[in-house]
């Protein structure tokens, strides 16, 4: 190879990473972020291809009694669609998460900025999906006695009992059973906070929930001892009934039955 075909092939090699840095730098394109609440800046940040933001979260001295922050939205409210669970949560970015360019591409338009708001309704505004009951389980076994297999086990048990009084196939398939990890006030808090709880299974006396915990007592319809045998011990257990919604009374006339007595407290062989 001549010395000058050389040189040159030397210098367009060099050149290289700084037309490929240049192509990334093209490619890069920047949207600005604002997070805003009732018009004031609590963040912001830059979003492109290659850098995501985690959006922040609404403290709750900004959040009145009854009221749940949701996440941060590019509609005003009156854009919002509420007539689907499913439409409704595609319209907002839940507080915490990562920010990612194609999340705010669409609202980019012709500006390089985006304004998110927060996204901050009363609890009883808030579309939420159909349940013909939702039982909160403590996940706690050491203290409630009551652990995940049991529960896979028992919600099979529920389904045959409720298909076997009539109830519809749909109806049966939307109950809930939801694991609630913690201490008695943390795990209270939340049920509070997700708003749709018909029955809590293995949490304490209603003292135990209304104090330690924050359960407001005139919300607690029924309480019946639920004795429950877990490792060879007895767990003092309770269910809790909290709403009057058809499912939530026939789920806790089933709790009551016989047959969940056998499940949940065995009398041992031969006795």
């Amino acid at each position: 190879m001549k010395k000058s075909n050389a040189l040159l092939l030397l210098a367009a090699l060099t050149a290289l990473p700084a037309i490929s840095s240049c192509a990334a730098k093209a490619l890069e394109k920047e949207i600005n972020v604002v997070f805003r609440n009732e018009g004031e800046i609590l963040d912001q940040g830059t979003v492109t291809q290659f850098k995501n933001v985690k959006s922040p979260v609404v403290g709750d001295a900004y959040i009145p009694t009854d009221f749940r922050f949701l996440g941060w939205t590019a509609y005003a409210p009156e854009e919002l669609d509420y007539s689907s669970v499913s439409n409704f949560r595609s319209q907002y970015i839940g507080g915490g998460q990562m920010v990612h360019y194609m999340d705010l591409l669409p609202y980019a338009k012709d500006s390089s900025t985006v304004v998110l708001d927060a996204l901050i309704l009363h609890k009883d505004d808030i579309p939420r999906e159909y349940h013909y009951a939702v039982v909160a389980w403590y996940d706690k076994a050491a203290t409630s006695g009551v652990n995940a297999s049991m529960i896979d086990t028992y919600s099979g048990m529920v389904s045959d009992y409720l298909t076997s009084e009539g109830v519809s196939e749909e109806d049966v398939n939307s109950v809930v059973f939801r694991g609630y990890a913690g201490n008695v006030g943390p795990t209270t808090g939340q049920i509070l906070y997700d708003g749709d709880v018909d029955i809590m299974l293995g949490w304490g006396s209603v003292s135990n929930i209304t104090t330690t915990g924050s359960i407001p007592e005139d919300s607690i319809l029924e309480s019946v001892e639920f004795p429950i045998l877990y490792q060879g011990a007895i767990k003092n257990r309770y269910i809790h009934r909290l709403t009057d919604n058809p499912g939530a009374i026939k789920l806790m006339d089933y709790l009551k039955s016989e047959a969940s007595a056998d499940f949940f407290n065995p009398t041992p062989a031969g006795e």
